[in-house]
């Protein structure tokens, strides 16, 4: 059963246990969209908290316009963009150091996972709109139409969003591909 069809259920029987279903289902998606928009750990619990409660709060104002999970999407997206004028946080930024370590790598098996906290901490160099689009789009799957309707804009925008973040995260990984 999709969480659309679970939903459907939930709406006709107001069952309790259908809810708490809806949001276990969610949990692993928002979980993920939240670490990876916010990168700082201690932060990322409260937040998604914060939004699986806007859920169950919410949950009768869902009008199933759009799949179960935009919706979802949405009330994360919502939520990481509060905390970042909330806390007024600086996007990080890569140190040179970091770059210089995985320019002059040997090809080990640590590597991979220094080359994966670096593609991480560049995509956390993104700025929100950029970073949202590129995740909601290529790590969690959604199409441009429905990333679109998470982030408030037209599908073109998601497009271009995502042209941008791909031609930035290129420019600055560039050399440790070459």
């Amino acid at each position: 059963m999709t969480d659309d069809e679970l939903f459907a259920k939930y709406r006709q029987s107001c069952e309790p246990a259908l809810l708490d279903e809806l949001v276990r289902r969610n949990f692993d998606r928002v979980y993920r969209f939240v670490a990876s928009m916010i990168g700082e750990p201690q932060a990322v619990d409260d937040l998604v908290q914060d939004v699986l409660l806007n859920v169950v709060r919410g949950i009768d104002r869902f009008r199933g316009e759009s799949a179960f999970s935009t919706w979802v999407y949405r009330i994360a997206s919502n939520r990481v963009q509060r905390y970042f004028e909330e806390t007024k946080k600086a996007v990080p930024t890569l140190e040179a150091e970091q770059l210089e370590t995985v320019a002059d790598r040997n090809h080990d098996p640590s590597e991979a996972n220094e080359l994966k906290h670096l593609i991480d901490a560049a995509i956390a160099e993104l700025s929100p709109a950029l970073r949202a689009a590129m995740l909601l789009t290529t790590v969690e799957g959604l199409t441009p139409e429905e990333a679109a309707t998470v982030e408030g804009c037209s599908a073109e925008n998601i497009h271009w969003r995502v042209h941008k973040a791909r031609k930035i995260l290129k420019e600055r990984l560039q050399k440790h591909f070459d």
